[in-house]
């Protein structure tokens, strides 16, 4: 079952959408019914949730996870920054783009393999380039907090919930939430960028063929996973992220624009072919934008704090002081220059009486010694005191430094231990006990009776694991050009099950 609604007047985004079941206004034509457990329509431009199913439901986010650690890294990593991939991320499972530990990558070809082939291995990749899964992992959580997507838990950078096997209780998100994802990430040029791109041409090392022609770089094409941006492309449409695993089901989050405004959908634990849905969705937000009472808001990300102002500190006066009025005349002022002519005069006087008295007889009582050489020269005509060799110790230059690099370990693969990156962490936001209200158990989110009408056990009997996605290229086994999805198949984000 879904997780408990939060109490009233705590859930991000209104009252409304604290509600399980469909939400919206009743004066407009009812929005699409469809299979999928959780949805949402939002406008982009004026931030109002159009309608919504469950909005904060807990489900497993699949690869839509991806594009929260987009948006956690775009910001933090230089694109032009090269990157060797770990053995570790190459031999990730499910979906990958095709990483080779003898190739470097710029961290903006791994972004391409990672919204548009929905690669694993490039998210590790790009994790790792982040400061290692540690704290890649933290700054998601963080990301999510900052910008309120308060039903998100990342314990990978890909959503994989199998390896390592995680509950949902574990790792979770909401249809709310992607819809705050995207927004975040519609801010982003590049994110925009990436998730609108059909095809790209990916390096590879070069195979006989290609040596004997003299190419250093070899690679092939890959192309998006999104179904509405290739062959039945819908119209005005940005880009998105899907996401497929036997636990999680279809989950997708995406935007369109048309006639100057932006509508952003998600939905989540759908059947494997949901396209259709998400273009009735998307439909109904064009249609219904400038008519339907909103039932919720998508919220601003948290404001940074403000710079503290420098506060003004108050002259005291001095226990026993005397003020003076601004008529009197302060005495005081007068006498100090007064005094200090007076000292003056009196100490060229006792020198003049001093060079008139004849030179004591015996030696000169001063010596010149080593210490009395001339000081050294300062520089501009300006004469300074030598220094000692103690005062200004010799300081060591650092080196820049260069590109950022990620070793991966001479691993034997017949036996390898499992690598440490793929340890989770606690989430450092949002790590509360499981049996607390509003928080999922472990068991597996179903859809509502009234919308799927089969129990969880059916459910998962029915699920069929495909570990191919319509347009992976395997960059270990398959060089081939690629080919636009069929559409029939779900888009596997999972290891194969032998």
């Amino acid at each position: 079952m879904p997780a408990a609604a939060p109490p009233a007047g705590d859930t991000v985004g209104g009252d409304r959408l604290a509600s399980h079941g469909y939400i919206r206004d009743k004066s407009v034509p009812e929005p699409p019914h469809i299979e999928a457990s959780s949805y949402v329509i939002a406008d982009l431009e004026t931030g109002r949730v159009l309608a919504a199913k469950n909005p904060h439901g807990h489900y497993r986010p699949a690869s839509t996870l991806k594009t929260l650690t987009a948006i956690t890294l775009i910001p933090r990593l230089d694109p032009k920054k090269k990157v060797q991939p770990s053995l570790a991320a190459v031999n990730a499972s499910g979906s990958a783009v095709g990483l080779d530990t003898k190739m470097s990558y710029t961290v903006d070809q791994l972004f391409h393999g990672l919204l548009m082939q929905s690669g694993n291995d490039a998210a590790i990749a790009l994790a790792e380039a982040g400061g290692g899964m540690k704290t890649t992992l933290a700054a998601m959580n963080a990301e999510a907090k900052r910008i309120r997507a308060n039903d998100t838990v990342a314990r990978t950078p890909n959503g994989l919930d199998d390896d390592p096997p995680l509950t949902l209780a574990q790792q979770h998100s909401s249809a709310y939430d992607l819809a705050l994802i995207m927004k975040q990430g519609l801010t982003l040029p590049d994110f925009i960028k990436y998730v609108k791109a059909t095809t790209y041409h990916w390096p590879a090392p070069p195979t006989k063929e290609e040596r004997k022609k003299g190419k250093k770089t070899g690679g092939w094409e890959i192309g998006t996973h999104d179904h509405l941006l290739v062959g039945n492309r819908y119209r005005g449409m940005i880009g998105g992220k899907n996401g497929w695993t036997s636990h999680a089901l279809g989950s997708f989050v995406g935007a369109a624009r048309r006639n100057g405004h932006t509508i952003i959908i998600s939905l989540m634990h759908a059947q494997s072919d949901f396209w259709p849905d998400a273009r009735a969705l998307l439909d109904w937000g064009f249609a219904e934008r400038d008519k339907a009472e909103p039932v919720g808001t998508l919220v601003d990300p948290i404001p940074p704090p403000a710079k503290p102002t420098p506060k003004a500190v108050a002259h005291k006066q001095a226990a026993g002081g005397r003020t003076t009025s601004s008529g009197d005349l302060d005495w005081w002022k007068i006498g100090l220059p007064v005094g200090a002519a007076v000292a003056i005069i009196a100490g060229l006087t006792l020198g003049l009486r001093r060079r008139r008295r004849p030179a004591a007889a015996g030696p000169d009582p001063y010596t010149p010694s080593a210490d009395d050489a001339p000081p050294h020269d300062a520089g501009d005509g300006a004469w300074a005191a030598p220094e000692s060799p103690d005062a200004n110790p010799p300081r060591t230059r650092r080196t820049p430094p260069g590109d950022v690099k990620v070793a991966g370990a001479p691993l034997n693969p017949g036996d390898r231990p499992r690598p440490d990156s793929w340890s989770t962490v606690p989430n450092p936001t949002q790590n509360g006990p499981a049996d607390e209200p509003g928080t999922p158990s472990g068991e597996d989110t179903v859809a509502d009776a009234a919308s799927n009408g089969a129990t969880a056990e059916d459910r998962a009997e029915d699920t069929v694991r495909d570990d191919a996605e319509d347009t992976v290229v395997d960059g270990r086994s398959h060089r081939g050009p690629f080919e636009p999805p069929d559409g029939d198949k779900p888009h596997g984000d999972e290891p194969a099950r032998p």
